[in-house]
């Protein structure tokens, strides 16, 4: 199997309508937001359960961290795994994200493992209030109530997310993170988001994903998706749809440019709607000598 040999960053882009990306269960599960700024936030533990949820369903991997409230060598003890190499071997989460894995025998202790794929917090590029709603639950709260319960409901009326993130090709050595593996990563981000379909996550759209791959060594520009921006002729709180704003990547796109001799090649992948945005850039890049492949 190929190992991973080149760093490389990632942007992705989704929206989500009228619900909650990712709420806080310490702040009646609120959508978690950025006062100061006036934008929500979506951690990287989200995103990476969206990844491994699809991973273990489209391809049936064996995740290291399951969802279920477990303690390491419990999990060790439910896969049989005795070792940190087998931990690899067996799990892809481990492969991609890391792992901390307890280790048996004498003067025994826990191995931690960096993950070389690492994502920042996401955040939205336009500002969103938080909406509260109350609404009817299906049963009552107590067998002799007659009427059914209320339910306290925090949603987000329109938000686009940007998260961005960096595969480390130093730390893939140790994890042994492969080609293939990045290959079902960047599936996984696309078709997983697209795959949240519960109450809360109904309408998560991925709109664009953005793979920039470089030539050398420990080179990578950084915070990309700081050079993404949105225009709009409605406030960004009235904002209700993807048609209703432009994503423009004209910073991006010359940010790149200026260090195309450190890129090997950019991959990406973008939904429809923002086809006007995307011409423009793939455009400049490609004037540049940038190779460009849709994933």
């Amino acid at each position: 199997m190929t190992e991973i040999k080149n760093r490389s960053e990632l942007v992705f882009l989704y929206d989500v309508k009228w619900g909650n990306p990712n709420g806080d269960p310490l702040d009646e599960n609120k959508p978690r937001y950025d006062d100061e700024r006036g934008t929500v936030l979506v951690t990287d533990v989200r995103l990476k359960r969206t990844i491994r949820d699809y991973l273990a369903t489209a391809y049936n991997e064996v995740l290291w961290v399951s969802g279920d409230p477990v303690t390491p060598a419990k999990r060790c003890q439910q896969l049989d795994i005795k070792s940190k190499d087998e931990a690899i071997r067996k799990c892809i989460d481990v492969r991609l994200f890391g792992a901390v894995i307890p280790t048996k025998g004498e003067g025994a202790a826990e191995t931690s493992l960096t993950g070389p794929v690492q994502f920042r917090f996401g955040r939205s590029l336009n500002k969103a209030k938080p909406v509260y709603m109350q609404g009817t639950a299906a049963f009552s709260s107590g067998e002799k109530d007659k009427q059914r319960s209320f339910r306290d409901d925090y949603v987000v009326p329109y938000a686009l997310i940007a998260f961005y993130g960096i595969i480390n090709q130093n730390a893939a050595k140790w994890t042994h993170m492969t080609a293939d593996d990045q290959k079902k990563l960047l599936e996984a981000i696309w078709a997983g988001t697209k795959d949240l379909i519960t109450r809360s996550k109904m309408e998560q759209i991925p709109r664009l994903l953005i793979h920039v791959v470089y030539n050398e060594g420990n080179f990578h520009v950084g915070e990309l998706d700081t050079y993404i921006s949105i225009k709009s002729e409605k406030p960004d709180e009235d904002i209700r749809g993807i048609e209703e704003l432009q994503i423009d990547l004209a910073e991006l796109a010359s940010v790149l440019v200026k260090r195309k001799d450190h890129i090997d090649h950019v991959l990406y992948r973008h939904d429809d709607r923002i086809a006007t945005s995307m011409e423009p850039f793939l455009s400049t890049l490609r004037g540049a000598g940038i190779r460009c492949n849709a994933l």
